[in-house]
């Protein structure tokens, strides 16, 4: 990962980083049932800074330009992976490894027990990226209510309940 940086999101990152999800969600036009996902809404910069100004987002840079960013919020249980993006054409090179390996650092130094987001199932850069990096697949029991509102909140929203899981890396 010669040449990439990761640093704290400042105020002037937050106007980037829809774009960023934007160039992300191309992976999906190669997979069946979700290639609409590359043209979907994307979190707004508003709502990027707020996570901006609470301390809880890291941008991936190289030549002073971010080119991914890792979106997260503190929650008494856990920090939560909000949003994880990495520009197309940076995909595939341990830029969001990294942004990962960040949050993790974070919360360990902050006294957070885990980590935990929502992705899709079965797919080789979502639930399969995650579990190689030690994150597991929850089932329903041992789900906390907070990911089971996301869940659903998702599937409110438009998004495959039977494609979308909830993961946990205890620390």
């Amino acid at each position: 990962m010669s040449g990439i940086f990761i640093r704290l999101a400042t105020a002037d990152d937050a106007a980037k980083l829809p774009d960023i999800e934007r160039s992300a969600g191309q992976a999906f036009l190669a997979t069946p049932g979700l290639e609409w996902i590359a043209e979907d809404a994307v979190m707004s910069a508003d709502l990027h800074q707020i996570y901006i100004d609470e301390g809880t987002v890291w941008v991936a840079t190289t030549d002073k330009r971010c080119i991914g960013f890792i979106t997260t919020a503190i929650y008494s249980d856990a920090l939560h992976i909000v949003e994880l993006s990495v520009e197309d054409g940076h995909q595939g090179k341990g830029i969001g490894r990294h942004l990962l390996e960040t949050a993790r650092e974070y919360a360990t130094e902050s006294g957070i027990k885990a980590l935990t987001l929502t992705t899709f199932r079965d797919l080789a850069f979502n639930e399969k990226f995650y579990q190689k990096l030690g994150y597991q697949t929850l089932d329903e029991a041992e789900m906390p209510a907070r990911l089971a509102d996301i869940l659903e909140a998702e599937i409110e929203n438009g998004l495959p309940g039977d494609r979308r899981c909830a993961m946990q890396l205890t620390l």
